[in-house]
């Protein structure tokens, strides 16, 4: 039970936080595999879990593709999902030849400094609008 418990405060966050963008919506909080579905933007969706934030891309009209996936911990959970979607954020994903991606940045989107173009991989541009 206590597993789920950051992950509800932060549904209940996300709720009273104006400045997300997309759409969301929590399932199952009462037993331990409660996590949050959040539609962020057209395209792409975010899971959240207790430790655990998947990205994933839609690919073939309703097929997602996973494109990144990390492991913050509980007590980080709300102020990771903060960076990811708040209104004017970017987040850049490398996905490098090797299928493996890590982030290079996400904050406000006039700070990122990080072109499209990368000669070993792919720079994927999430946009919270």
């Amino acid at each position: 039970m206590a597993e789920t418990n950051y992950v509800l405060r932060a549904y209940e966050k996300m709720n009273n936080n104006p400045c997300l963008a997309g759409s969301f919506s929590g399932e199952a909080f009462t037993g331990s595999d409660g996590h949050i579905v959040w539609q962020l933007s057209d395209g792409y969706r975010v899971e959240i879990a207790s430790e655990t934030i998947l990205i994933y891309k839609k690919c073939f009209g309703k097929v997602y593709e996973s494109i990144h996936y990390w492991h913050p911990c509980d007590e980080d959970l709300y102020d990771e999902i903060c960076m990811l979607g708040t209104k004017g954020n970017v987040t850049v994903i490398h996905r490098s030849c090797f299928g493996d991606s890590r982030i290079l940045y996400s904050g406000p989107r006039e700070a990122c400094h990080i072109k499209r173009k990368n000669l070993f991989g792919k720079n994927i541009f999430l946009y919270a609008d």
